[in-house]
């Protein structure tokens, strides 16, 4: 991973003070400065600052050598290096490059308007409406790919110019102290917790849990400074409190409840899009409509409205934004080959957003609906009976008469394979015993796909099912 630092270029002296390490500069060898930083020894260079992070199988100290080998003339790092080469030595790594960006964004984009979401499912989603809204009023800055670590957001918080006017940051976790760390190098004005799922589970315990570590994004939240959250998730109910101890407002977008500060209603699917009224303190807007498929699209389209008002901006900026909205990477990518209609959602799974798929399989199938899923991760002791309760939902799609095929793949599937069987005949049950790149399953559904047919795609990440979608568009 490598930045180039948007406004100046980074003295070692500067970055010490940031980051609060010590300056190591042998004799003899002048003080550099970059414009550059990256946590990859490989992408090292004599502008870039090369950041040694120790991890669970590697550590990044080891490669300072190999960085040198390739011009590198500085290193962040957390123990006095063998070699001779200028150095900031802290005490946390990851911590410093925290410290580094909340100094970097205080220094050079102070008047930036920061929004941050967070949540267990959608959070990319979320950030690529935000996105679109805000860009039709401001300069924004976005960055595309998955930067919503302790490592990957305070790098892009240095990627920020004095010529933007806002940024839409993503914050993701595994487990407690994550969203703090980050909330406290962003500083967000407006925050918006989307949802509380079961992703990492099995490592925070519970949905309880899962909660307290979302709601930490309130650690680095300023006086005067918005928290937007899931009106309809109990869970985030204490957030009112929290807020209040900290001179921050707190505001409830919901999907049920009127009363709510936000409230979406006269929902409607519209061909591949979802169309909404939007009741907020400012007035009705109806009408809105955003151009994917699902329920959940509805629950980011108004988190993005919400924020876009906050922001000032006009209902009609905030209409054209919407519009402009378009999914990222391999999210919900809807499109026709050969008369099949592919929904491809394989970038990630969990029980929230395989129901929120399998919502988008039933609003577009006209004709017979065919789901290949795979194993989702980290949902500890529950892990069995989640997979089993996506096979009865997959079940479910058959109520009414229509015709539903489920294909899995991994070990995980097929316990997906055992919940549907309570519903669906074992004829429209495949299960995949190959691994990646599933070699059984693209000939079962060579052999079953036929014009009219739609069919998902969806799995975690490490199954990599795209790659039978992949072959099956091929027509090889």
């Amino acid at each position: 991973m490598k930045i180039k630092i948007q406004e100046t270029r980074l003295s070692l002296s500067w970055i010490a003070e940031a980051t609060g390490g010590t300056l190591i500069c042998p004799v003899g060898v002048p003080e550099p400065s970059v414009g550059y930083i990256c946590t990859d020894s490989r992408e090292a260079d004599r502008e870039t600052l090369f950041c040694a992070i120790p991890g669970e199988r590697v550590d990044g100290h080891a490669y300072i050598s190999a960085a040198m080998k390739l011009g590198c003339r500085a290193v962040l790092c957390e123990k006095h290096p063998d070699e001779v080469i200028p150095a900031v030595v802290v005490e946390d790594t990851v911590a410093a490059l925290g410290r580094l960006a909340e100094t970097y964004k205080k220094s050079f984009a102070h008047q930036l308007f920061a929004a941050a979401v967070t949540g267990s499912v959608g959070k990319t989603t979320t950030k690529e409406c935000m996105a679109a809204v805000l860009a039709a009023g401001e300069n924004l800055f976005k960055k595309d790919g998955n930067f919503n670590s302790t490592i990957g957001l305070p790098l892009s918080v240095m990627e920020i110019g004095h010529h933007h006017t806002a940024a839409v940051l993503e914050m993701g976790m595994s487990g407690f102290g994550e969203i703090s760390a980050m909330s406290r190098a962003v500083h967000p004005d407006v925050a918006c917790v989307i949802n509380i799922g079961t992703s990492h589970m099995e490592h925070l315990g519970s949905r309880e849990g899962i909660a307290k570590a979302k709601l930490e994004i309130i650690r680095g939240m300023e006086q005067g400074s918005t928290l937007l959250i899931n009106g309809d998730e109990p869970l985030l109910h204490p957030a009112k409190a929290l807020c209040l101890e900290r001179g921050i407002t707190c505001l409830r977008v919901s999907l049920s409840d009127p009363t709510a500060d936000f409230y979406a209603n006269a929902i409607v699917a519209l061909g591949q899009s979802m169309a909404f009224d939007f009741h907020t303190p400012q007035g009705k807007l109806e009408g809105l409509t955003v151009p994917s498929v699902g329920y959940h699209m509805v629950w980011a389209a108004a988190f993005a409205a919400a924020v876009g008002l906050l922001r000032g901006l006009s209902p009609e900026a905030i209409r054209k934004g919407l519009l402009a909205y378009r999914p990222a990477g391999m999210r919900q990518n809807i499109t026709e080959v050969s008369g099949v209609t592919f929904i491809e959602d394989c970038y990630n799974a969990a029980p929230e957003s395989m129901a929120a798929a399998l919502t988008v399989l039933k609003l577009t199938a006209k004709g017979r609906m065919i789901a290949v899923l795979g194993d989702m991760k980290e949902l500890g002791d529950n892990t069995v009976n989640l997979h089993r309760a996506v096979g009865k939902r997959v079940a479910s799609l058959s109520e009414g008469g229509r015709e539903v095929h489920l294909i899995t793949v991994g070990e995980l599937g097929t316990e997906i394979s055992r919940g549907a069987s309570e519903g669906l005949s074992s004829d429209h049950i495949f299960i995949s015993r190959d691994t990646a790149p599933y070699g059984d399953a693209v000939r079962y559904l060579k052999s079953l796909l036929r014009e009219g047919d739609t069919i998902l795609f969806k799995a975690s990440r490490a199954m990599t099912l795209e790659v039978v979608a992949d072959a099956l568009k091929s027509n090889d």
